[in-house]
């Protein structure tokens, strides 16, 4: 049961919560307990699988392409393509939540199948376009099993209708925030520290990468998780969203052929 409080508040549409700040982007009031939540959906520890999945990491470092090294670099420049693409996906995600039109959900419905199929079309490797799909449809499914809301669970039975629609791990995510009540900023990059996070797991798990090592690692690379979240807003149109990552893509639709592998892609 929701505090009379948050119940109150959430009787209003969400964009009438929040005020616009630079470039467009929503600033909503933060509580503790919205933060609180945040913190939980954003963990390694979250019952969705993410933990199985190395996107294509398995294949480059069992190539020998990538050693602890050059794990650092490498970061850097997923955030700039990948973190950028996926931070976007999120944040329209987001806007999606904020903005629903309440008089015409069909047209909310519409915009999140579109959303998702646009993200799907970003994925060319097969590997990394379930694990992305299978980590939103978990994500949302869960935040609906944690909190009673009308736009998640819209969101969910639309795409698991009849015209079965994948629910992406970014648009899954964008679009919880934006229902809770999350700032917009924290919001992506949230989302992307927690991308970040479980490449860096992964390589600890395929390298000889210490915890302290790697717990060294994330720190160092939170400005870059910042900057790749801030750059992710400067899209304004949806048609400007793109990345260019052969070798990820190469690599994770060569995993299916490693001889022997730990993760599911």
């Amino acid at each position: 049961m929701l505090p009379s409080s948050l119940t109150n508040l959430l009787r209003f549409p969400v964009r009438q919560r929040c005020r616009i700040g630079k470039r467009g982007r929503y600033i909503m009031p933060q509580s503790p307990l919205r933060l609180l939540q945040l913190l939980q959906l954003a963990d390694s520890a979250v019952p969705i699988g993410a933990a199985s999945h190395s996107y294509g990491l398995e294949t480059l470092t069992s190539d020998g392409v990538l050693d602890v090294a050059g794990i650092a670099g490498f970061l850097v420049d997923i955030l700039d393509e990948t973190g950028r693409l996926e931070g976007g996906f999120c944040r329209a995600a987001y806007r999606l939540a904020v903005t629903r039109p309440g008089s015409d959900p069909g047209a909310f419905r519409l915009s999140w199948q579109r959303l998702n199929e646009r993200i799907a079309a970003f994925k060319p490797a097969r590997e990394s376009r379930v694990a992305s799909a299978t980590l939103g449809r978990r994500l949302l499914q869960l935040a609906v099993s944690l909190e009673e809301h009308p736009l998640l669970r819209d969101a969910l039975t639309t795409a698991t209708g009849a015209v079965r629609t994948e629910i992406h791990h970014a648009a899954a995510f964008g679009l919880i925030c934006g229902a809770l009540g999350v700032e917009e900023e924290t919001a992506v990059a949230t989302f992307l520290h927690q991308m970040v996070a479980g490449y860096i797991s992964a390589f600890q798990r395929l390298l000889p990468l210490g915890q302290s090592q790697a717990a060294r690692l994330l720190w160092s690379l939170k400005p870059a998780i910042e900057a790749a979240a801030s750059a992710s807003g400067n899209d304004r149109d949806d048609d400007e969203i793109g990345a260019f990552t052969p070798i990820l893509d190469w690599a994770s639709m060569r995993h299916p052929t490693l001889r022997t592998r730990l993760f599911i892609s």
